[in-house]
């Protein structure tokens, strides 16, 4: 499951799942959890509504698998809060009444209880929804949100172990160009490109500005910004031109490039090193990247241990699955 916020658990909460104690059982029961019991048609319920979701998926008994699991999460989570004394208080229902309100645009009260009605729901029915969906979600931010880790140190581990996959930085120049052309099959529209390819590098070594000569001559797209193409990285032009921009020393003014068609120029400037882009700089954008990841993987962290503590018993066998069946002794067994 992924945070747990008012939009994502509202189609969850859509049609309450009744979890009745054993003295009460008078019908199917699809799973227990600890001394709390999800019955048949409650399940059915809430799997018709569950059915319309993007969760949902195209495989309908997977879809019924995921639905169980979500809904015994929800149950841990509701001793837990039991446990901790947590609750929802009124104003924060009505907030989130209003946010439900706002998100889908439900300007009087008029729509607002049309939309109710459509789903069978009244306003009250609405309210214990968004106050168990509160409820669950301090839950999860006293014991998850919390004590997520996100200090620097963390964020600095995660750089140096993530750095190449996502800040990587190629070897980078600033270029500029002058490029003449002729026809590949014209020698000697090669020898006169390459007299004025001659002509401009002599006028820049003489000491006039390069992007004054490109202006001058080149036939290049960049003639009228002098040439300049701005910053290049290693490898995105032809490896003729490439081995040129990054010649090895680093040359300001290397040797003119003859290629089929075309003589290139090349003024190169603020050459920079292949590496990564500082800490200090992608610091909230890694914060940003691995919250998300940080949190899942500690929410399933807990969900596990939660179960492992619990006493979940799955009665249907077609939505068994490992990793939702708890080990613990029950509680407070029935008879049978």
């Amino acid at each position: 499951m992924r945070k747990l916020s008012v939009g994502a658990l509202l189609v969850l909460l859509i049609v309450p799942v009744a979890t009745a104690p054993a003295a009460e059982l008078v019908e199917k029961i699809i799973a227990r959890v600890n001394d709390r019991l999800i019955t048949h048609s409650d399940f059915e319920k809430r799997f018709a509504v569950f059915l319309s979701s993007p969760q949902a998926g195209s495989n309908p008994l997977e879809a019924r698998r995921k639905l169980l699991a979500e809904i015994i999460d929800e149950r841990l989570l509701e001793e837990r809060a039991k446990e901790l004394a947590v609750t929802a208080t009124d104003e924060e229902v009505e907030v989130a009444v209003e946010r439900v309100k706002r998100q889908y645009n439900l300007a009087t009260d008029e729509e607002f209880e049309s939309a109710l009605n459509s789903s069978n729901l009244t306003r009250d029915d609405l309210k214990r929804q968004m106050r168990n969906t509160i409820t669950l979600q301090k839950v999860v931010g006293r014991d998850i949100s919390s004590k997520l880790d996100m200090s620097d140190d963390t964020l600095r581990l995660e750089y140096e172990r993530r750095k190449d996959q996502l800040y990587k930085v190629v070897e980078q120049a600033q270029v500029a160009e002058i490029v003449i052309r002729f026809e590949t099959e014209d020698p000697a529209g090669r020898a006169r490109a390459a007299a004025r390819i001659e002509e401009a590098r002599a006028k820049v070594a003489a000491g006039t500005s390069f992007a004054d000569v490109a202006k001058e001559y080149s036939e290049g797209n960049a003639k009228d910004r002098g040439g300049a193409l701005g910053v290049v990285n290693r490898g995105e032009l032809v490896t003729a031109l490439d081995a040129a921009v990054f010649a090895d020393p680093p040359q300001e003014n290397p040797p003119a490039v003859l290629l089929s068609s075309s003589i290139h120029l090349f003024h190169v400037t603020d050459r920079r090193a292949a590496g990564y882009r500082p800490f200090a700089e992608v610091r909230e954008d890694l914060r940003a990247r691995i919250g998300d990841d940080l949190y899942d993987k500690r929410y399933s962290e807990y969900i596990e241990k939660l179960r492992r503590e619990s006493f979940i018993k799955i009665y249907e066998p077609t939505l068994e699955t490992k990793k939702v069946e708890g080990s613990a002794a029950p509680k407070n067994a029935p008879g049978s």
